[in-house]
């Protein structure tokens, strides 16, 4: 693991996170593609992250169990989490060194945009095995529960 800094487009918000080495997922859903313009939104996993300039981070709930996060000055692409956990990812475009990082996994492949090629060396999955994921894990949520 390597400690990673960086920050969004106008500084406003700055992160620093463990990240393990070349792991980047590339999601390509619907809503995915929209936050970001068209392309994928590119995330690495990590661990004890830090953000500073709290007060310029927006919160869109974008679904019942998922928020974005995003620079509420400049717009920037900050995070997805699920609602009520921590954050486990980043958007790997906001790291000032990105030179040892990779794309290893797409998911929703077969809502990727027609005009962009797949990845090489990224697995694939599918939406239908994206929801059978989210579903597990909801269900394994409400086992936690009391």
């Amino acid at each position: 693991m390597t400690r990673k800094t960086g920050s969004c487009l106008c500084g406003a918000v700055r992160v620093s996170a463990e990240i393990g080495p070349r792991k980047i997922t590339a999601c390509h859903c619907g809503q995915c593609r929209t936050w970001t313009g068209g392309g994928p939104y590119y995330s690495t996993s990590v661990v004890d992250p830090v953000i500073e300039g709290e007060a310029h981070v927006g919160i869109y709930v974008a679904s019942e169990w998922g928020e974005r996060g995003f620079c509420k000055t400049c717009g920037t692409t900050l995070f997805w989490k699920m609602k009520d956990r921590p954050i486990h990812n980043l958007a790997a475009g906001l790291f000032d060194d990105q030179s040892d990082l990779e794309v290893t996994a797409e998911i929703f492949c077969d809502r990727r945009a027609e005009w962009q090629a797949p990845l090489p060396h990224a697995t694939q999955s599918t939406e239908a095995q994206e929801h059978d994921l989210l579903a597990d894990y909801l269900a394994a949520q409400k086992g936690d529960q009391p």
